[in-house]
């Protein structure tokens, strides 16, 4: 018998640029108190709950997934930044899903802004790593089924204080379901649960050059207790901090056009022991708010690699697809990662 293991106005008076960035200097110093503080706690190389650190949403997945400082993700900002939520200006009801070699991710979530009261969110998440019979003799006769399954059940709430800052934390509740049914013999049924916080913040800076910065913390929580199994394995906590910029061409704004580049500093000791894991660019065309062209690469020691992304907003409605050329998909023939979020705004 066989067994099967488990394995996302340009310019301003001098004056006003310089209280921006004098008011901008705590936030600053917060960014790299967090990177400093979070590299020691962020240590551990044995981890469960892996599915919380893979790639979600064709917005964030089609600029390289540099998306810490930007406010304009929507609902998936639960995923990647609770703080781009702060500013949602309506409801939003989206469906993502995306399909890669490891598995097939759908996830639906629904948001509702207030001006009094913030951003409340919601949403529920499966990992689907599919179904494997489980044979006998040769391999040609089955006798049972193993399903792998994971869940993820959110709750995100974001407000913007003042001007130009947002914040927003997320609760999260993880189960992991690794099942066999018919005769499996000594396959074990094997499940897990948790909970875990994100914690995130957003300033933007309105200098002649308007940027934004983005930090957040996922992952926060206790650690992940498998029935049965002694020893329980830390959350895949993650760190990302970023800045987004969107590039005074007086061209393009004359042509209805905005240009944004993005950049990302990313670690998690799930995937490496260095201070920097991963280094994620991205940039965003934009037309009439109507039609994007996203791109990004993200580099990594493994798994790494470029993106495309194409974004369509009509009315309520709204459209993104992005896919991710990534080493790892190439190097064993798998099909190219795809990614699809659908949006409904009212």
């Amino acid at each position: 018998m066989t067994a099967v293991t488990h394995r996302n106005g340009f310019l301003l008076r001098d004056r006003l640029a310089q209280e921006n960035f004098r008011t901008a200097r705590p936030f600053l110093a917060l960014l790299f108190a967090c990177a400093n503080v979070c590299s020691s706690v962020l240590s551990a190389q044995s981890n469960g709950g892996l599915f919380l650190l893979l790639p979600f949403g064709a917005h964030a997945v089609g600029q390289g997934e540099a998306v810490a400082a930007d406010t304009t993700l929507g609902s998936e900002g639960l995923w990647w930044n609770p703080a781009a939520l702060a500013r949602l200006p309506k409801k939003e009801f989206a469906f993502h899903d995306s399909r890669t070699i490891v598995a097939t991710n759908d996830m639906i979530i629904f948001a509702v802004p207030s001006k009094a009261l913030g951003t409340i969110t919601a949403s529920v998440y499966q990992v689907n790593f599919g179904d494997q019979p489980l044979t006998v003799g040769n391999g040609d006769v089955a006798v049972g089924t193993i399903t792998n399954r994971n869940y993820l059940f959110a709750l995100s709430y974001a407000s913007p204080i003042g001007k130009h800052f947002n914040i927003g934390v997320t609760g999260k509740y993880a189960m992991l379901q690794f099942r066999c049914s018919g005769s499996c013999g000594t396959v074990p049924n094997v499940s897990g649960k948790t909970y875990a916080v994100d914690i995130g913040a957003q300033y933007t800076v309105t200098t002649s050059i308007p940027f934004t910065l983005g930090a957040v913390i996922r992952n926060l929580g206790p650690d992940l207790q498998v029935k049965d199994k002694e020893q329980a394995d830390p959350l895949p906590r993650l760190i990302q901090v970023g800045v987004k910029v969107r590039m005074p061409i007086s061209a393009l704004a004359d042509a209805g056009a905005s240009l944004d580049l993005l950049a990302d500093v990313q670690h998690a000791a799930a995937l490496t022991t260095d201070l920097i894991g991963a280094l994620n660019v991205g940039a965003s065309l934009g037309y009439h708010d109507q039609l994007f062209i996203r791109g990004g690469y993200k580099s990594q020691r493994e798994g790494g690699g470029p993106s495309i992304g194409i974004g369509l907003e009509r009315g309520a409605f709204g459209l993104d697809i992005a896919r991710r050329f990534d080493a790892l998909s190439s190097g064993i023939g798998g099909q190219t990662p795809t990614y699809v979020s659908l949006r409904a705004r009212f």
